[in-house]
């Protein structure tokens, strides 16, 4: 690892959803002179396949002369998510563009991996970077995302919050935005793809590890991707005020915060895991989904620190 004195050092974290990546911005917002680019490229994403899938058109992936077909993604985006979008801070070539001219010491980018998931994006993966992959056993994530997912969908007015429309939700059919039976496939395939291409030693995380033992984690990561570690890491302010600094595609984080994002966003530290529930009394999509995704879990797994 290049010392960072004499070149900054640059992370990208590709995360699956519910992995604790957003208090691991809070965290990492303690280290001193760094930049947190949180989800550009993810957004990029979700506002392409919208204004794709509402219009039909291809969506461009430079603002600079497609001005007005951005505006229109963004808007169309922005209610999907309920609220705004800054259009030129979510398209793949000015965010690459931007983040490679960052001059910061350390810049630390959260995404999804599925920001890259087509040939046609992957052009505009920025270099330089350190790749880490965080991951979490498929039960625990799945179960959180659906209730995070359903909140979001039910705070947008897309499903109507009734018991009865809660258990039917289906996380591979009616997930609007992701896709969820490609989390832990699509994360094999991508972090082959960055290994073949970009980084030969991409590392992996499990969040689980992380929650256990967050200094044991925190300190060999920061030693891995060459950030300064401190004990002092491990606990921070609860205010959200902290998230205003960093580089998101909405002038607002917490306008995002209430689903997916709240417990994050207000946290003071990392919080220990919790009990596991007995599979039986997971829903249906919850158990469907971990057992397809257990293989491609497994082989990431074996690739964690």
């Amino acid at each position: 690892m290049a010392d960072s004195e004499e070149a900054p050092v640059k992370i990208i974290a590709w995360v699956l959803p519910r992995t604790i990546s957003t208090a691991l911005c809070k965290c990492l917002s303690g280290v001193e002179g760094i930049e947190i680019w949180f989800e550009r490229f993810t957004r990029a994403h979700f506002m392409k396949n919208e204004y794709e899938s509402q219009t039909g058109n291809k969506m461009p992936l430079e603002y600079e002369g497609s001005e007005e077909q951005v505006r229109e993604a963004a808007k169309l985006f922005g209610r999907l998510i309920g609220t705004d979008v800054v259009p030129q801070k979510a398209v793949y070539g000015d965010v690459k563009k931007n983040i490679e001219r960052s001059t910061s010491k350390y810049i630390f980018a959260k995404e999804g991996y599925l920001a890259f998931e087509d040939k046609a994006t992957r052009p505009y993966l920025p270099s330089g970077f350190k790749h880490v992959f965080f991951i979490r056993d498929p039960y625990r994530l799945y179960t959180s995302y659906r209730i995070a997912m359903y909140k979001h969908l039910t705070n947008v007015g897309i499903r109507t919050g009734d018991p009865d429309d809660e258990e039917a939700f289906d996380m591979e059919y009616d997930d609007p935005m992701a896709k969820a039976n490609n989390f832990y496939s699509g994360t094999l395939e991508f972090l082959k793809y960055i290994r073949d291409n970009l980084d030969p030693n991409p590392i992996v995380i499990n969040t689980n590890d992380l929650l256990a033992n967050p200094a044991k984690v925190l300190k060999k990561f920061c030693h891995l991707t060459g950030l300064p570690y401190s004990d002092s890491l491990l606990h921070w302010d609860a205010s959200p005020d902290i998230t205003k600094t960093w580089k998101t595609a909405s002038d607002d984080i917490i306008k995002l915060s209430n689903a997916f994002f709240e417990t994050a966003v207000f946290s003071d530290g990392f919080l220990p895991l919790k009990p596991t529930v007995q599979v039986e009394k997971m829903p249906r999509d919850v158990i469907r989904l971990s057992k397809q995704a257990m293989p491609y879990y497994e082989e990431l797994n074996k690739m964690k620190i």
